[in-house]
């Protein structure tokens, strides 16, 4: 049996979009990086990734990357239309073939273990080496990033997160009304405050949420004691339940707290 090869892969969070918030060992990884692949949401319309990493050197002081280590990978992202699976598995093909070349980094937004496009690419990973073999074994080393969720709080500036509170993160994403219903409720009900329900990726479900606040915790949002906080692209919106159109980018982070 010849003997496998053994291959470096790197899993690197990039933080959450702010490219000083990348990490002394997330630039490492990628500097000691053959290729590194990131992904390529829209047909290259976002590329916030791609941004980061090309800045991401230059604060470090090396020299920049030659565009043909930069390799994109097609993820499909907010309503998918099915074609992730096919498109995972393509991806995987192409860090397995690079992988015989030399070392390589995937790069994601946030945290790769937090709600990240990595859970796809390592589960089609597996799927190839296990059909296909390929000869080679990968070592695959996991490099976090600040999480969207943990800037966000930075964001709003208030330390509502504290002992005896409880926080519930949530996706919307394919949720009926109910459940969204029963998981503020839950934070409601809870004695401490403050209580901090965190709804990621709320983009195209900011209105649904916000009708299931009002309904289900109205005298709280009129007295106070439900405060709403909406982050967008790493901003955050002021007065965005006075806007008239209430959806927001797929990345949208809507947080709810009972003080």
């Amino acid at each position: 049996m010849p003997k496998m090869i053994e291959k470096k892969l790197f899993i690197v969070g990039a933080g959450p979009g702010d490219p000083e918030l990348i990490t002394v060992k997330a630039v490492n990884a990628l500097i000691k990086s053959d290729f590194i692949f990131y992904p390529d949401v829209c047909g290259g319309k976002n590329k916030i990734a791609y941004d980061i990493v090309k800045n991401a050197v230059k604060f470090a002081g090396a020299p920049d990357f030659a565009e043909e280590r930069l390799i994109p990978l097609e993820v499909e992202m907010k309503r998918s239309s099915g074609r992730n699976k096919n498109l995972y598995k393509e991806n995987a093909v192409k860090i397995i073939e690079k992988l015989k070349e030399g070392s390589c980094s995937y790069v994601t937004l946030g945290d790769p273990m937090f709600y990240s496009t990595y859970w796809g690419l390592h589960n089609a990973i597996q799927e190839v080496l296990n059909s296909e073999g390929n000869g080679i074994n990968i070592s695959i080393s996991i490099v976090n990033g600040v999480s969207s969720f943990h800037y966000s709080m930075g964001l709003i500036g208030e330390p509502y997160i504290i002992k005896n509170g409880s926080v519930l993160i949530s996706v919307p994403v394919k949720k009926d009304l109910a459940e969204i219903e029963n998981e503020i409720k839950f934070i409601a009900g809870k004695i401490f405050k403050p209580q901090v329900i965190v709804f990621m990726k709320a983009g195209g479900y900011v209105k649904d949420i916000l009708n299931v606040f009002k309904e289900s915790c109205g005298k709280e949002l009129e007295a106070g004691r439900l405060k709403l906080y909406l982050i967008e692209k790493s901003i955050l919106v002021n007065d965005f339940m006075k806007k008239k159109d209430l959806n927001f980018d797929y990345f949208s982070i809507l947080i709810g707290v009972f003080v």
